[in-house]
C-alpha cells in the first residue's frame, strides 16, 4: 500500500434517480472508503479524518445525509425509516460506480451504516458502527416525544438563541431535554467557535434535521445485528454517551465483532485499521459530474484553481448564459428569486464568490478583482464562453470588474442596484457598516447580526436608526425566512465579511465603468453619480424597483437589446 502526501478535499454534487441531490467530499486516489456523520452534522466534520485516510491511500468519498448539509432530503416523506436511507446510500454508491465499500458511521452514520449492511450487504465489505443505539419502549416512546423539536423562522430571531442553547444543553445533559443530575455528561463545554458551527450545521439541515436523527432512534439495531450478513464492527467508546447501550448487546454471529475502545484516540486507529483491511475490489472511483434537473435550479460544484465553488444554475434554455452575481456577504441563494422566473428562458448560473455561502476560500486577497478573475474562472469552468452579467447591489462591483477585465466574455452587464458611493458617505460606511462580530458564548452574537441585518431593511444606513433615515423606497424585505437566509449568508463568511465590505466600499467602479466595452444597465442613482460621464459602451437607467418580475422584465428586454420599460437612454 502506497502512502499519498496531503491532497486537497474536494467539494461535488451526485444526482440520484432524477430527483434529489447528494453533496458529498472527496479525497484521495485508491480504493473507496465511505464516511457517514452523525446527526445533526454533514460531511464538514471528517474533515481530518478524510485527510487522514486518504493520505494512507484511499479515494474518501464522505456524503451529506439526506436533508442534512447541503443535500436534499428524501422527498415525499415526513417520517422516513433508516431502511430508507439505507437505500439511499446504495443508489447514491450507484450513481457513483461504487460497487462496494468499506463504511464506517458514527451515531446516526453509524446506524446507517449497520442498516445498509443489513439491507445490501453485497455493497459493504465492512460495516463499522461507532456509537451503538439501543433502547427501551419507554425511553424510545420519551426520545420521540421530547427530542426532535421543529425549527423554524421568529421574526425576532428567537429561533437562533433557543438554537444555540439547544446545542450547548447537548454537551451538558444526555437527553438533552432532561436536566438531572443522572442526566450530566462528564465533558468540558467547547469553546464557542465550536458551539457556533454545531449552529450552523443545524441551520444547514433546518427542519430537516428530524428526519435521520429519528430514524437513527427508531431503528432496530439489535435485530440487524443479529441478522446482519456483511462483515460488521459495533465499537463505542467507554467515553461515549450510548456506551451503556453496549450492555445490551444481543448475542452475535461470527460476522460481526464488538470493541469497546478506551479512548477516542484508539478507536480512530482501530476504525482506520479495521477500514484498510477490507478494501473495496475497485482501484479507483472516477470522477462524475452532477446530472441537469430539468425545470428547477439545482446545485454544483466547478473546480477551479484548486478551490471548489458552489453554484445553482438551471441549463435549460437557448441563448446566452445569464450569470447572477450575489450582493456582498451574501450567497447564490439570493438570487434565486431572480432565477426563478426565467427557467427555460435561458441558461442560468449563480456563483458563490470564494469564501461566500458555499465556496471554499480563494485565498487571503480580498478585493473585488480576485472576486472578478475567480468568477470568470468559474463562467469558464461551468462551459460558457459568452455570458450576460447581472450584478445585484454590491455584486454589480464584481460584474463590472469582470467586464473590464474580460471585454471578450460579457457582452452585457446589468447593475440596475448597484449603489456609487460619495467620498463622505465611503468614509463613513468604512467606519460603521461592518462592525466586528465576536462569537460569544451565550449566543449573543446571533442576535446581534439579526437585528443588524433587519434593520438594513428599516433604515438608511443602518446604524441610524432616527426617523430622518427610515427607508421609503421600497417596502421592507424583512420576513424571517429572508433574514435567517442572510444572517447565515454572513456568519458563513464571518472570517471576511469586514474585508469583503471594505474592498467592495473602496472600488473605484466610476473609474471602471467608463473602461467597460459593453452595454450596460444602472439605476438612477449610479446615474447621478456619473454626471452625465456614461460609460463606453453606453448605459441604460431605470428607476429603482423592488418588484422582481418588473426587474426581471427590464433586464431581460436590456439583454435583447430591446427598449427597456420605465427606462431613459443615455449618450
Amino acid at each position: 500500500m502506497s502512502v499519498g502526501t496531503t491532497q486537497r478535499i474536494t467539494r461535488h454534487f451526485a444526482t440520484v434517480g432524477g430527483r434529489r441531490q447528494v453533496h458529498y467530499r472527496r479525497c484521495g486516489e485508491g480504493s473507496p472508503v465511505i464516511l457517514l456523520h452523525q446527526s445533526p452534522a454533514s460531511s464538514r466534520e471528517y474533515l481530518g479524518l478524510i485527510a487522514e485516510i486518504a493520505a494512507l491511500g484511499r479515494t474518501v468519498i464522505a456524503p451529506d445525509t439526506p436533508g442534512n448539509g447541503l443535500s436534499d432530503p428524501l422527498p415525499d416523506r415526513d417520517e422516513p425509516r433508516m431502511e430508507e436511507f439505507a437505500s439511499a446510500l446504495s443508489e447514491f454508491m450507484t450513481e457513483l460506480a461504487i460497487e462496494s465499500a468499506p463504511v464506517y458511521g458514527f451515531h446516526t452514520g453509524g446506524v446507517c451504516a449497520l442498516a445498509l449492511g443489513l439491507l445490501h450487504p453485497e455493497r459493504v465489505t465492512v460495516g463499522v458502527t461507532d456509537g451503538y443505539v439501543h433502547l427501551g419502549d419507554l425511553q424510545r416512546e420519551e426520545i420521540l416525544a421530547n427530542y426532535f423539536t421543529p425549527l423554524g423562522c421568529d421574526w425576532s430571531g428567537s429561533h437562533l438563541t433557543w438554537a444555540w442553547a439547544r446545542m450547548r444543553e447537548q454537551v451538558i445533559f444526555f437527553p438533552w431535554y432532561r436536566k438531572d443530575t443522572a442526566s450530566r455528561i462528564e465533558m468540558d463545554l467547547p469553546p464557542p467557535a465550536v458551539l457556533h458551527d454545531w449552529l450552523m450545521e443545524l441551520m444547514r439541515a433546518g427542519d430537516a434535521y428530524r428526519k435521520a436523527y429519528r430514524a437513527a432512534f427508531t431503528f432496530d439495531c439489535a435485530q440487524a445485528v443479529r441478522t446482519t450478513r456483511a462483515n460488521t464492527v459495533i465499537t463505542t467508546t467507554r467515553t461515549d454517551v450510548l456506551n451503556p447501550c453496549m450492555d445490551a448487546l444481543p448475542p452475535v454471529p461470527a460476522n460481526v465483532l464488538t470493541r469497546r475502545p478506551e479512548t477516542d484516540a484508539q478507536s480512530r486507529a482501530l476504525t482506520i485499521q479495521t477500514l484498510l483491511a477490507h478494501p473495496s475490489p475497485q482501484p479507483n472511483v472516477a470522477n462524475r459530474s452532477a446530472k441537469p434537473m430539468p425545470g428547477r435550479i439545482w446545485a454544483d460544484y466547478l473546480q477551479v484553481n484548486g478551490v471548489s465553488i458552489y453554484c445553482r444554475r438551471s441549463t435549460e434554455g437557448e441563448g446566452r448564459p445569464i450569470v447572477m452575481v450575489h450582493p456582498s456577504v451574501e450567497s447564490s441563494l439570493s438570487m434565486d428569486r431572480y432565477m426563478q422566473p426565467l427557467i427555460g428562458r435561458r441558461p442560468l448560473l449563480a456563483v458563490d464568490l470564494p469564501g461566500n455561502g458555499e465556496s471554499d476560500s480563494g485565498g487571503t486577497e480580498i478585493s473585488v478583482e480576485t472576486q472578478a478573475r475567480m468568477l470568470g474562472q468559474a463562467i469558464r469552468a461551468a462551459g460558457y464562453d459568452e455570458v450576460e452579467l447581472f450584478g445585484h447591489q454590491g455584486g454589480g462591483y464584481v460584474a463590472v470588474e469582470l467586464a473590464c477585465q474580460e471585454p471578450g466574455l460579457v457582452k452585457h452587464v446589468a447593475a440596475p442596484t448597484m449603489a456609487i458611493l460619495d467620498d463622505a458617505r465611503r468614509q463613513e460606511y468604512i467606519e460603521l457598516y461592518a462592525p466586528a462580530i465576536e462569537l460569544e458564548e451565550y449566543g449573543a452574537h446571533l442576535i446581534k447580526a439579526w437585528n443588524m441585518l433587519r434593520d438594513q431593511e428599516l433604515f438608511e444606513p443602518w446604524y441610524k436608526r432616527t426617523r430622518e433615515h427610515i427607508r421609503r423606497d421600497s417596502e421592507p424585505d424583512i420576513a424571517p425566512e429572508v433574514i435567517h437566509r442572510r444572517v447565515m449568508d454572513l456568519f458563513k463568511c464571518i472570517d471576511i465579511y469586514q474585508a469583503v465590505h471594505l474592498a467592495h466600499f473602496t472600488y473605484p467602479v466610476l473609474e471602471k465603468l467608463k473602461q467597460v466595452r459593453c452595454p450596460v444597465l444602472i439605476g438612477s442613482q449610479a446615474a447621478d453619480a456619473l454626471k452625465g460621464a456614461a460609460p463606453i459602451g453606453g448605459s441604460v437607467t431605470i428607476r429603482p424597483t423592488s418588484d422582481v418580475t418588473e426587474l426581471s422584465r427590464s433586464m431581460m428586454d436590456f439583454f435583447e437589446g430591446k427598449d427597456v420599460a420605465s427606462a431613459k437612454r443615455q449618450a
